[in-house]
């Protein structure tokens, strides 16, 4: 049997939970879909493709003090910042969620960082399955699906009168004490994301033809906007700098891109990627190469966000399909 919740139900629900936690939520932001904290579940938009942005920003956020410095007694006195708001984001696409997961790889990974920890633990994910995939997600081939429920702590299906409602986690068991769930025959929908991207194999491929002069003549195109890295679900790289007003100093990380010019430099100003092929190869190889040989996952879900934003069509979908050509002339070359 299916446990059901109807839309009436699930909003009063949410209205409930918004009366103790803060809850974000899919909402409409002038011609855009984004996540913000609402108030009320008329704020909240059910029917969605995708958000524009990713909610990695929930635990990840653009610009985070990761700690104060204020000089005391003659020493420095350290006060590392806490996460202690509870949140309940609420909507993540299963894309979304895998993105989350494949990030606890390096920022769990000894030593783990304390505010990615604090902001997971302290964060209840209800998931929202798609129902139709946009033209330009391809998550089936990255190793997700549009109903995949294995990253939420709830997943919440659409059917006829209301939604099918998956319990994952202890998180999600606790957040549904209460309620009301009416069970029924009804099978939720499969729905289906029939993009092929031939991924598998792609770390062997993108290897052999890791020199290749096709970096450089795609990076032709690139004009460093760095737009690809800050629409993506599984983009982390970071800059840190310090602040100082009035006696107190903030350690500041903000988002980055490997795509900056200088973001490799090193002291003694030697840049090992100083051209933007090899750049743009770091981008790619970062995703397909280097993150799978360390944490196993891809480090793309397939979202297609990039696909969308890019103002000169540099297209991963494109890049995986060229790399495995490439590399497969690579290979029968060299035999």
């Amino acid at each position: 049997m299916t446990k059901i919740i109807g839309k009436n139900e699930l909003e009063s629900w949410l209205s409930g939970i918004m009366k103790e936690r803060t809850v974000f939520a899919p909402t409409r932001v002038d011609d855009l879909i984004l996540f913000r904290p609402v108030q009320s579940a008329d704020e909240i938009v059910f029917d969605y493709e995708n958000t524009n942005l990713s909610p990695k920003e929930l635990f990840f956020p653009k610009t985070e003090t990761l700690f104060t410095a204020v000089p005391k007694d003659g020493d420095i006195e350290l006060t590392p910042t806490t996460v202690d708001q509870e949140v309940i984001l609420f909507g993540i696409r299963p894309c979304d969620a895998r993105g989350i997961a494949i990030l606890d790889g390096p920022f769990l990974d000894e030593p783990a960082d304390s505010l990615w920890s604090q902001h997971r633990e302290k964060t209840t994910m209800i998931g929202l399955s798609c129902t139709k995939p946009a033209p330009q997600c391809f998550c089936t081939s990255m190793g997700s699906a549009p109903n995949d429920a294995s990253n939420v702590d709830i997943m919440l299906t659409q059917v006829e009168d209301g939604y099918a409602v998956e319990t994952i986690t202890e998180k999600g068991e606790k957040l549904l004490q209460g309620v009301e769930l009416r069970e029924s025959d009804v099978q939720p929908p499969v729905p289906t994301c029939d993009v092929n991207i031939p991924a598998e194999g792609i770390v062997e491929a993108i290897t052999k033809m890791f020199d290749d002069p096709y970096w450089s003549r795609l990076a032709d195109r690139c004009i460093h906007c760095n737009v690809c890295a800050y629409v993506c679900p599984t983009c982390y790289c970071f800059d840190i700098r310090d602040r100082t007003d009035k006696g107190k100093t903030e350690r500041i990380r903000t988002w980055e891109s490997c795509q900056s010019k200088g973001f490799t430099r090193i002291a003694g100003g030697y840049d090992p990627r100083a051209d933007k092929g090899t750049r743009l190869r770091q981008r790619f190889c970062h995703k397909l190469l280097y993150f799978p040989q360390q944490f196993g996952a891809l480090g793309c879900v397939g979202c297609g966000r990039c696909v969308i934003a890019c103002p000169v069509n540099i297209d991963i979908r494109e890049i995986i399909s060229d790399v495995q050509k490439i590399g497969a002339e690579v290979g029968q070359g060299s035999n």
